[in-house]
């Protein structure tokens, strides 16, 4: 209070101080990095992380995009003539672009025909064997179709498809290797008149997008926002002040928040890309909440500038005690998020809590200051109606017990749905599903194996697997995978194994050999090494040994499926004993998997936080253990009916549904401290329960009515996001905000009456 006493005595030295310090925030601006890459929100010390970080330097394997080819409608297949020298042109033309590794381009135009015999010596592609006639063709085809793994990669079964894997070249980045990629085939839609088409998709390529489209979609969202919460406040206050001043906060606010991030050097990552959205709509709820107090002061008064600085002084009087617990309980809502296993978690939580408590100092500096220097005006206009409440809100003060009868029978309802929530997530769900990226990836699961990989990595003594009990370790994990739950192909060094003793004219299967003949079996592969590629499958010692799952349409549910089913399989096949073989996953679904379980684990954990910072913070400010019981009674109910009706629904938890709880828990219960605070000024006054109740929805009842509003449509902003999970909170967390307002009005009536002595 005394800081707004300030700032209404001295209000053009408050208002420099606060310029200056928003310009040294400003400066850290320039210093501010954006991390919008799938890596970014790993979680650092999660297993599935540390081991799939670990195989892919052991493996020596690269960040890898897939380029797509397809047939258009009414053309000649991939799998013909016309198609083949396609392939050809195409894998030339691609070993041209810099950012690209040439040695590392995968495609049928570089994959080998096993050998028949080890005369000749010398091994050759596919494509290296057919003359280019239309009349060899069907021989060539024909042997492609005996390899499996031609079907399952490069050449769809269907005929119709191909694929082309590609690496980054030394010292270029993924990004750089897709901005070729993408100039390539830009350049060959554009001018092209063959009837195939190209299209870049995979893991990779979706994480690439995915930033690039969150950033186009912040800088979309922002300007939207901002035009539609300076409507509302306009429609809402009807006053130019009542639009400036909490827009001046939020733009301080904001500054403020992101140049200490910058300073701090902590990046904009894909989770705290929605931090600006949330403290605009949030930090300015205190504005909403002081003006109309003013205005309930200035009633009846004349409006010139000594009456608003006398009613803007009691209006601090009555709401600082409020205002400040708000922001205090508001931000221990996001101070939870500290104790979550990744980063920008971690990073969102702390940078908004911080936010939200600049927004509260502002409040009591910045938004005085403007009171005292703007027009009269500007500030406060008489108010019509003054004290006239809604049907609705009459209902809960006058039929208390109806109310929270309604709100408890819902209750009963929802509970039941609580049981049938699940957690599901998906990278590709993330995108419109008519993009380019999402019609690609989904054309490749049907044609391909599958674009995301679960990597079951095998490790014992060096050349395990070049010895029978190795290979029939291999054989019957591959046998294993032809059946296992949504897997598309399995790969591993075994079909090489098998190729190089097919030449040598060996029997299968391998584990029925001698074993001085795997040996030499295994010492055959590792001569053909350079051509057949076996760096991402094998170790040069051959101690490790890598059977890549290749999984279709991935998601966290598939993933936990596939992930029990190897658990099982591989328990039983390799008991724990000393200098046996031993096992571990990594990879893509490995990944997404400790991503989506660590934030959707990592924010039910936070709940139960939050839920106890902000009741030890309503003890300490209302002295009262029934008083902060009744308080968060609305939240906590308007969080359990959201719960519900998700599993009624359907929705599942995932990386951004799973976030709105706690942050309903923080925001939410600014109405019933509001209504609280409210409701004892009025008992002081000397009123009876009853008319205390009605008394504080006509004074403070349009305060609570327009932040449900702001808070909700200005977060509902974020519905308009083309990113789904961030299109998903929005609408969550505005439905939570009226829920909780709702809730406030139907609770507290009855539960005041009965505890708020």
């Amino acid at each position: 209070m005394s800081l707004a006493r300030i700032a209404l005595r001295r209000p053009g030295a408050v208002l420099a101080l606060v310029v200056l310090g928003t310009a040294v925030a400003a400066s850290g601006l320039f210093r501010l990095e954006l991390r919008t890459d799938g890596a970014a929100i790993y979680p650092t010390d999660d297993p599935a992380v540390l081991r799939t970080a670990a195989d892919r330097a052991t493996f020596r394997e690269p960040d890898q995009l897939i380029l797509l080819v397809t047939s258009r409608p009414g053309g000649p297949p991939v799998a013909s003539p016309a198609g083949f020298r396609f392939l050809e042109q195409t894998q030339k033309a691609l070993t041209a672009l810099p950012a690209v590794d040439r040695q590392g381009i995968w495609s049928l135009v570089t994959l080998i025909e096993p050998p028949e015999t080890l005369r000749p010596r010398r091994l050759a592609t596919y494509l290296e064997t057919w003359d280019g006639s239309d009349a060899s063709f069907p021989s060539l085809l024909a042997r492609i179709r005996k390899l499996p793994v031609a079907s399952g990669l490069f050449l769809a079964a269907s005929g119709r498809a191909a694929a082309f894997y590609l690496s980054a070249a030394g010292g270029a980045s993924r990004s750089e290797m897709a901005g070729d990629l993408r100039r390539f085939v830009a350049a060959r839609t554009a001018a092209s008149t063959t009837p195939f088409a190209l299209r870049v998709t995979g893991p990779v390529a979706a994480e690439l997008e995915l930033g690039e489209v969150v950033l186009a979609d912040l800088a979309r969202l922002v300007p939207i926002m901002v035009v539609a919460v300076a409507l509302l406040l306009a429609l809402c206050l009807r006053t130019p002040g009542g639009v400036l001043i909490p827009l001046a906060q939020v733009l301080a606010t904001l500054v403020w928040t992101l140049g200490l991030m910058g300073w701090a050097r902590v990046p904009i990552t894909l989770v705290t890309t929605v931090l600006p959205v949330l403290l605009m709509a949030m930090a300015m709820t205190d504005e909403i909440y002081l003006l109309e107090r003013i205005a309930d002061h200035l009633a009846g008064r004349s409006i010139d500038r000594a009456n608003v600085v006398q009613a803007a002084a009691a209006a601090f009087t009555d709401l600082t005690a409020p205002l400040v617990l708000i922001s205090l309980a508001t931000a221990a809502g996001f101070f939870s998020f500290l104790g979550a296993s990744m980063a920008p978690l971690r990073h969102l939580g702390l940078f908004t809590g911080l936010g939200l408590l600049l927004g509260m100092l502002f409040t009591f500096t910045l938004a005085p200051a403007l009171i005292a220097l703007l027009p009269p005006s500007w500030i406060a206009r008489r108010r019509e109606a003054r004290g006239q409440t809604l049907p609705y809100e009459r209902f809960t003060a006058r039929r208390p017990a109806a109310a929270a009868l309604g709100l408890g029978l819902l209750l009963l309802l929802a509970l039941p749905g609580l049981f049938r929530l699940r957690v599901q997530d998906s990278w590709i769900d993330n995108f419109d599903p008519r993009s380019p990226l999402v019609t690609a990836e989904r054309r490749f699961n049907r044609e391909f194996w599958g674009s995301y990989r679960y990597d079951v990595v095998l490790t014992g003594a060096p050349r395990v697997f070049w010895t029978p009990a190795g290979a029939a370790l291999l054989a019957d994990l591959h046998r294993w995978a032809r059946g296992a739950p949504h897997v598309g192909g399995a790969w591993s060094v075994l079909p090489a194994l098998e190729s190089a003793a097919h030449a040598r004219g060996d029997a299968l299967p391998l584990s029925a050999l001698p074993a001085p003949e795997v040996a030499k079996v295994g010492a055959l592969a590792e001569i053909l090494r350079l051509r057949i590629n076996l760096d991402d499958i094998l170790t040069f010692e051959g101690d490790q040994a890598r059977l890549r799952l290749f999984v279709r349409d991935a998601d966290y549910a598939k993933a936990r499926v596939l992930q029990a089913a190897v658990a099982a399989k591989l328990t039983r096949r390799l008991p724990s004993r000393a200098g046996g073989v031993r096992w571990h996953a990594s990879g893509d679904v490995p990944l997404a998997l400790a991503v989506v379980g660590s934030i959707v684990g990592n924010q039910l954990r936070s709940i139960g936080w939050t839920a106890l910072l902000i009741a030890l913070s309503l003890l300490v400010a209302l002295k009262s253990p029934r008083l902060a019981a009744v308080v968060l009674a609305p939240v906590l109910a308007a969080t359990l009916l959201l719960f519900g009706l998700l599993g009624w629904a359907g929705i599942p938890l995932g990386i951004a549904t799973s976030l709105f709880a706690a942050l309903n828990l923080g925001a939410g219960v600014d109405f019933a401290v509001q209504y609280v605070y409210a409701y004892r000024r009025e008992r002081r006054s000397g009123l009876a329960p009853g008319p205390a109740v009605e008394r504080t929805l006509a004074t403070t009842g349009r305060g609570l009515r327009w932040n449900a509003v702001v808070l909700a449509l200005g977060i509902a902003v974020l519905a308009l996001s083309a990113i789904k999970p961030n299109a998903s909170l929005g609408l969550l967390l505005a439905a939570a905000m009226l829920v909780s307002y709702g809730a406030t009005l139907a609770l507290l009536p009855a539960l005041l009456r009965r505890f708020g002595k």
